[in-house]
């Protein structure tokens, strides 16, 4: 597996969370890629420097609950070429929670990229609790750019829609962004972006934004929510193309995101739609998060209702399976059997 940053700007759209005046929307970019051997290539970091120390410096005595993340191996190789094994390979635009980074989702972007796909993971400049950018400048999220703990629920719900917007807005540019990278042979990935072939996916706000995406724009033809609440104008229309809901387990309470989703669901859909769920998971079990923590720490999260009793490895092979054989199904027209119904390979999934 490949992976490279990129920074791109879109200069027709102010940043409406920025809190500086008249600056243009920039988003730093990570893409992961199926990539072709090569001895002098260089191991991706985890988090690379500018990342790892800002990310210390802002989470304090936090940084003690996790392993250190330096010594954190990836499956990565920096700026490696493509791998040569197709001529094309579909596209998936990842998105990650409110707060949480695109580094955060990297067992998931890895496996993705290792079945074959192009993965371009958007981290949303001033909602994530910081980004780093390749020349190494670091910012943090804004007042604008996050929902306050303390919003009650008509403020989550005004803040939440106009975080949404811009949130779907960046997924839209980074479409545009990969038509002109996919015509411009200056590109390492010139002619080499099945376009035609794209989904969009996240996790929790993510979730919900590839939900508004997957309605409004043609150009994504499946899409994937990690348990998320969906947001804004996603509540009231169907979704047109092939979409799945992965929740966290229903027996501890789904809430308003399996609920929601249901109502859209309800709503009449011209595509394959999937309800399901996985037992002994709670919201970060779709994330990174359980798989960095120091093991010790492990029964505070879970009794604040964080992670659950699920082994953190086993939550993280059970999504990488269901969304690797998703888009397989709807991008790459390959049936693995594995959306068709329970499996005794996975007991923990429940079909709804």
């Amino acid at each position: 597996v490949g992976r490279m940053e990129l920074d791109w700007s879109d200069p027709t759209r102010i940043d409406p969370l920025a809190e500086q005046a008249n600056q243009p929307r920039e988003l730093a970019i990570w893409v992961w890629y199926p990539a072709r051997a090569d001895a002098s290539a260089k191991p991706a970091p985890y988090f690379p420097p500018a990342w790892a120390q800002a990310r210390n410096k802002d989470q304090g005595l936090g940084i003690l609950i996790e392993r250190k993340l330096t010594r954190i191996q990836t499956h990565s190789y920096e700026n490696t070429p493509l791998a040569g094994a197709q001529t094309a390979y579909p596209v998936l635009i990842m998105e990650p929670g409110l707060g949480p980074a695109i580094p955060d989702y990297t067992v998931l972007a890895e496996n993705l990229a290792s079945h074959g796909y192009i993965v371009v993971g958007v981290n949303p400049t001033y909602s994530s609790n910081l980004v780093a950018f390749p020349d190494g400048r670091v910012v943090l999220r804004t007042d604008k750019g996050t929902i306050p703990d303390k919003a009650t629920f008509d403020q989550a719900e005004q803040l939440g829609n106009s975080l949404i917007s811009a949130w779907v807005k960046d997924v839209i540019f980074v479409m545009n962004q990969l038509e002109m990278v996919n015509a411009s042979p200056a590109s390492p990935f010139y002619q080499h972006l099945e376009l035609g072939h794209m989904g969009v996916f996240g996790h929790s706000f993510g979730g919900a934004t590839a939900i508004i995406v997957c309605q409004q724009d043609p150009r994504c033809k499946a899409g994937a929510n990690l348990d998320g609440t969906p947001f804004g104008s996603g509540n009231n229309a169907p979704i047109p193309v092939p979409f799945l809901l992965m929740s966290e387990d229903y027996s501890s309470g789904c809430g308003q995101n399996c609920t929601e989703f249901r109502q859209i669901a309800s709503l009449g859909q011209p595509g394959a739609i999937y309800d399901l769920s996985i037992k002994g998971t709670r919201h970060f079990n779709f994330s990174d998060l359980p798989l960095r923590q120091v093991p010790a720490v492990r029964p505070l999260f879970r009794l604040v209702r964080l992670i659950g009793s699920i082994d953190p490895a086993r939550g993280e092979e059970i999504t990488n399976a269901y969304l690797a054989a998703f888009f397989d199904r709807y991008l790459k027209n390959t049936n693995t059997g594995l959306l068709n119904g329970p499996s005794p390979q996975y007991p923990e999934v429940q079909f709804h």
